[in-house]
């Protein structure tokens, strides 16, 4: 029975990886052509865009992970339902929790997988990759996925706390330095762009000398800076491509400034879902085929499981969103989708047997 488990098993895994290997190829592919626009800027060329497009590679096999798993599960089993195997198998005393329990220590397998890749391999690679694309175009900007980004315009230091995807700044601090002392400090709550250049709000300017310190403030402020959006927009912070443990401590860091967090904790209670995300993708293929082996091909079987993988994908970050618009805690937002996959699985298991 073992020797039948481990046969399981390897079908799932030759399934998972061959869909994870398509999947993986079609975005990269979609990515490349995306970035060959980019080409041309600064020192960017052809090549990098094709480094970083495989640079990239790592954080897209990790949100893939789950569409990858049902699909792959599903062609695997598929094939073994084709070949009739899993009726030899059957007959021969293999019981269906016997044929769940040897699916799911694959799944185990796969979830280790799915968490190094996510939090130890994609994150790194991903900050370096967008580093180095910045420095190629000519950006003279570094970014701390902590403390916000840094940007040096003539003898102004400018750090801004938070961008949203909106390219809207938020907590803007303008150090301007004569030497080696500093003149002026100039805070800004927040910032927009009004087409042609940014305009400070609720700006606060201290004005230093050696005598005196003085303050004045203003509701409004023009500012002209080397940051536009388009580069803002790159190098704002992605809660998708932080690890977990990075996450905790820029929603402490959020929570400390006054700053919204909800689009933070939510990625990372979904990311602390995955596992169960990904159990249950496995879990949905297993009644599906053997629901359906009798009336559909494998072809069927893999174009269902396909579009069940995009409902799945489109409906877990439209939960998350309603989540944060009608305030719903994180963690619920972030773990309903998958628990509604687990209650249908787990009814259709029971309707199987």
């Amino acid at each position: 029975m073992k020797l039948l488990e481990r046969y399981i098993g390897q079908a799932v895994i030759i399934g998972v990886f061959s869909v994870l290997a398509v999947l993986v190829a079609l975005f990269a592919l979609i990515g490349f052509v995306d970035e060959l626009d980019q080409i041309g800027r600064g020192s960017y060329t052809l090549w990098h865009a094709l480094l970083y497009t495989l640079l990239n590679m790592p954080r897209q096999m990790y949100e893939i992970f789950p569409m990858a798993t049902l699909l792959g599960t599903m062609l695997g089993l598929g094939m073994l339902a084709n070949n009739r195997e899993l009726v030899v198998m059957r007959t021969a005393g293999l019981s269906l929790t016997r044929i769940v329990w040897a699916i799911m220590k694959t799944a185990a397998m796969l979830i280790l997988l799915a968490m190094v890749i996510g939090e130890v391999i994609a994150p790194p690679v991903y900050e370096y990759s967008n580093q180095k694309r910045l420095q190629l175009m000519g950006a003279k900007i570094s970014l701390n996925t902590q403390y916000g980004l840094w940007a040096r315009d003539g003898e102004t230091y400018i750090n801004v706390r938070r961008v949203d995807s909106q390219a809207k700044l938020r907590g803007i601090h303008l150090y301007t330095f004569e030497g080696q002392r500093m003149r002026t400090l100039m805070r800004a709550k927040s910032a927009r762009y009004d087409g042609e250049q940014w305009l400070l709000k609720n700006v606060t300017r201290y004005d230093i000398d050696d005598q005196a310190l003085q303050k004045h403030k203003v509701d409004e402020l023009p500012w002209r800076t080397l940051l536009d959006p388009a580069l803002i927009n790159v190098v704002s912070v992605d809660p998708d491509t932080l690890p977990v443990w990075k996450l905790y401590n820029y929603i402490d860091y959020l929570r400390e400034n006054g700053l919204d967090s909800g689009q933070y904790e939510l990625a990372m209670w979904g990311k602390a879902v995955m596992p169960f995300t990904l159990a249950a993708m496995v879990l949905l293929a297993v009644p599906f085929v053997f629901g359906a082996q009798r009336h559909t091909g494998i072809g069927q079987q893999i174009l269902i499981g396909f579009l069940i993988g995009i409902v799945f994908y489109i409906g877990n970050r439209l939960a998350g969103q309603m989540g944060l618009v009608y305030e719903f805690p994180p963690a619920l937002a972030a773990a309903l989708p998958t628990a509604l996959v687990i209650g249908i699985t787990l009814f259709w298991f029971r309707r199987l047997r």
